[in-house]
């Protein structure tokens, strides 16, 4: 009796652990996100960190790639381990991962030396196009994560939770999005359950990457965004008639048979309105893509010289993506009091404004 009462216990212990992540947003797991992502950026004393959080930092990688940096937090009362993506730092090519902001397949192959082919794969969808920048960062680190992922895996730990923080939120989703297709390719087993927090995240890709994403991750991904930060507006973004779907009447296809129907002094007055609407944006993609594809990466590639540049697409028609979380101060006097400096375009950025907001 004494033994089936030890199992019985045992057993419940274990059930507790069962399943501890919910597709769900909790308050709290976003509050430990953001201390997360602080401590990431400029860690907190260990003691510090456990008090807030509950997490203790068990690995930080090294730097690679654009600047990028990650790091592995473990919460011995649940069991669920979190990978946090480091944001963006003012030394090294890291800004310029955020500028260099052409876009590229959502699947594909880098070329990180002529010998080293990486492929990647964000969407299943062929129109799906990401930031390169971004996903280039997440190639590299993604080299890191999946060791660890396995190792994880191999002590029984299936709960693992994505966040990051600006830079390291719209990595997260990219970073996301390559586990899951990994996924479903049997590369990282079926049955590890993530869950993803981006805050303070831009946009990482196209609409088609966003539909995607969405559909994948379900009730498993939240962005997190306040309404007075302006990080989560960019890239700026050019939608032209050619980035509808091809069965939109506003589809570049469509409007071209349209005109073509009409008699000739009316089709000659509706092209010329058309090409009025149409030639500015396709110029702007055009200028965006040169001036955010290879002049950039002739910066990076004097950090990087090794790496090789990808085709670009022709497009800029960044979208949000993930389950929104909207955080908003705009009537909260005291968050105005405290945070609205406009001498300061990050006061309304950074994870102690989000944590204001949230009601810590």
């Amino acid at each position: 009796m004494r033994k089936f009462i030890c199992l019985y216990f045992a057993f419940l212990s274990l059930s507790s652990f069962a399943q501890q992540l919910k597709p769900t947003v909790e308050v709290k797991e976003i509050r430990n996100s953001l201390h997360l992502a602080q401590d990431i950026q400029k860690p907190y004393t260990s003691d510090s960190l456990y008090l807030l959080t509950t997490y203790k930092n068990i690995y930080r990688s090294p730097e690679m790639g654009l600047t990028n940096q990650w790091g592995l937090y473990y919460n011995e009362k649940t069991q669920v381990a979190e990978i946090v993506i480091r944001g963006s730092v003012n030394r090294g090519i890291s800004w310029l991962a955020n500028y260099y902001a052409a876009m590229v397949p959502a699947s594909g192959t880098f070329y990180l030396t002529p010998n080293q082919p990486v492929t990647y794969q964000f969407s299943e969808d062929d129109k799906a196009s990401v930031h390169v920048g971004w996903a280039l960062a997440s190639v590299y680190l993604l080299q890191d994560i999946k060791p660890k992922i396995d190792s994880l895996y191999r002590a029984n730990h299936k709960e693992i939770m994505i966040s990051g923080h600006s830079q390291g939120g719209v990595i997260a989703y990219l970073i996301t999005a390559q586990l899951k297709q990994w996924q479903k390719q049997n590369i990282l087993p079926k049955d590890i359950q993530f869950k993803t927090y981006t805050l303070a995240a831009p946009k990482p890709g196209n609409l088609y990457f966003a539909y995607q994403y969405e559909k994948e991750m379900n009730q498993w991904s939240y962005s997190v965004v306040n309404t007075q930060d302006w990080v989560p507006e960019v890239p700026p973004t050019t939608q032209r008639f050619k980035d509808f779907t091809p069965v939109s009447p506003f589809s570049q296809e469509n409007i071209d048979k349209g005109i073509k129907k009409i008699s000739w002094p009316k089709r000659w007055f509706a092209r010329g309105i058309y090409n009025r609407v149409n030639n500015p944006t396709e110029k702007s993609v055009k200028r965006y893509a040169k001036l955010l594809g290879p002049f950039l990466f002739k910066q990076i590639n004097k950090t990087l010289p090794d790496l090789q540049e990808p085709t670009y697409r022709q497009e800029s028609n960044y979208n949000r993506c993930g389950n929104p979380i909207v955080l908003d101060g705009l009537q909260n006097e005291a968050y105005q009091k405290q945070f609205n400096k406009p001498e300061n375009t990050m006061s309304h950025h950074l994870p102690n404004a989000y944590l204001f907001l949230l009601g810590e």
